[in-house]
């Protein structure tokens, strides 16, 4: 088994496939003692900590010899006794012994998959834990993300949730009902916010002595969100792969953490057997922040504003449309001045009784530059140019070619700027303008308007 391998996924398929219909019933004093000379073995092998290792097992056996577990008559309050000892023994929120439900089906991981797969398909599992996504009112993006899956089976359904929050004012990350998941895939989905190349989070794993660093991704699957505001929510429930990325958010200051104190659980690992009945989790590595130097084992991950888990979502929502109204009132402010910049240069182009070549090299530039301070710039300089192009068409040729050195991918800026030419009587240019916005169109109905254009200009030459 490698077990560098089996990181906070691990954890997710776990609580996935384990389901809890009935587990082995007696144990003796005799398999007691079996099982926890087991225990002490695997962590002796495997837990990611030697000397923690070291002291909970001589713990251990003290407990068992004291009596700590004799009251315990089946395996399942066996297991979860041992769960609870072994947590608060080490301080290590992964740590878990679990009882094999057991029936008149086959026992072990075979029966808890069979018995998983013949139940309705459970909301975590659906789009491979991106729930839902959606842009609530005043333009507040929101995703409730239930896993961290596997990066290759989930990036998707992540892309598809980031591209419906790509021109939003502000994004809320639920994750309330988090129980973690793969690294890559939380390195992924931060790198979203990020541009820096900054270190987000390493692991180091016992087996190899080796350490992973997870640094943020040059490139993601849809427009980064460096400056969005960001608020995510947490929970009591909220654990592991979820919790890094709460913390990853946090130690950054790149985000607002809203709701509860996260489970505690950073030291990722994988299921060992400890006999017919038995099986546990043991963390083989931890997390390492390079912020703090530390994680959130055991204390947690504190959010910015602590609140009760169920009013955490109505929280986010009222302080993010407030950090929305105050950046746009400031985004007010600056449109106003750039708005006003631009009209009063477009208004010296209007003006002007230069030739339009004059004209041209004189304002073009300056008019692009101006206009790509504001959103859809190309739009903006169209809305004018289709206002004059039939009234005023030596302006209109102007603001044509300024649209089209903003967006040359828009073929209807090209018909009308050969329009606006044909009535300055310039065919030539007319006809140039449209050759050249065939070169560049790549949908057949772009095609066919710009040939019914050169045609329409033509005949009416043709006329003339």
């Amino acid at each position: 088994m490698n077990l560098k391998h089996l990181t906070t996924a691990a954890v997710v398929l776990v609580v996935g496939l384990i389901g809890t219909p009935s587990y082995a019933n007696a144990i003796t004093q005799d398999e007691k003692a079996a099982a926890i000379e087991k225990i002490t073995q695997l962590m002796s092998e495997h837990y990611v900590f030697p000397e923690v290792a070291a002291q909970t097992n001589r713990k251990l056996h003290k407990a068992f010899q004291a009596g700590h577990f004799a009251s315990m008559q089946d395996h399942a309050s066996f297991s979860k006794a041992l769960t609870e000892w072994l947590r608060a023994t080490a301080k290590d929120g992964h740590l878990r012994v679990r009882a094999n439900p057991v029936g008149e089906q086959i026992t072990g991981i075979e029966s808890s998959i069979r018995d998983n797969l013949l139940k309705p398909t459970r909301h975590k599992f659906l789009n491979y834990g991106v729930l839902s996504a959606t842009v609530l009112e005043n333009n507040i993006g929101y995703i409730d993300l239930h896993a961290f899956y596997r990066l290759a089976d989930s990036k998707p359904y992540i892309d598809a949730a980031m591209k419906m929050m790509a021109k939003t004012d502000a994004v809320i990350i639920d994750l309330r009902k988090n129980g973690g998941g793969s690294p890559r895939t939380v390195q992924y989905l931060c790198s979203y916010f990020f541009n820096e190349k900054l270190l987000l989070n390493s692991l180091y794993f016992r087996e190899g002595n080796e350490t992973t660093d997870y640094y943020v991704l040059d490139k993601v699957g849809g427009e980064k969100m460096p400056d969005v505001p960001l608020y995510v929510l947490t929970s009591t429930k909220t654990y592991s792969g979820a919790e890094e990325f709460s913390y990853n958010m946090l130690t950054r200051k790149r985000a607002t953490l809203v709701g509860e104190t996260t489970g505690g659980a950073a030291n990722p690992g994988g299921m060992f057997t400890i006999n017919d009945e038995l099986r546990m989790f043991i963390a083989t590595g931890t997390a390492i922040n390079p912020v703090t130097q530390s994680n959130w084992e055991t204390v947690g991950v504190k959010p910015t504003l602590e609140i009760g888990a169920d009013d955490a979502l109505d929280k986010a929502i009222e302080m993010a449309n407030e950090v929305v109204e105050k950046n746009w009132l400031a985004e007010q402010s600056r449109r106003e001045i750039e708005i006003d910049r631009l009209l009063a240069l477009l208004q010296k182009v209007r003006l002007s009784d230069k030739p339009i070549a004059d004209i041209k090299s004189a304002y073009a530039g300056k008019v692009s530059e101006l206009a790509k301070s504001l959103p859809e710039p190309d739009r903006v300089i169209a809305e004018l140019a289709y206002e004059y192009w039939d009234k005023e068409s030596k302006y209109a040729v102007f603001l044509f070619d300024v649209a089209v050195r903003l967006n040359n991918q828009n073929m209807y800026f090209f018909a009308y700027w050969a329009r606006a030419l044909a009535r300055l009587d310039n065919m030539p240019q007319a006809i140039s303008v449209l050759k050249q916005g065939l070169k560049l169109a790549a949908d057949k109905e772009d095609k066919q308007m710009l040939l019914s254009t050169l045609a329409e200009l033509e005949k009416s030459a043709v006329k003339l």
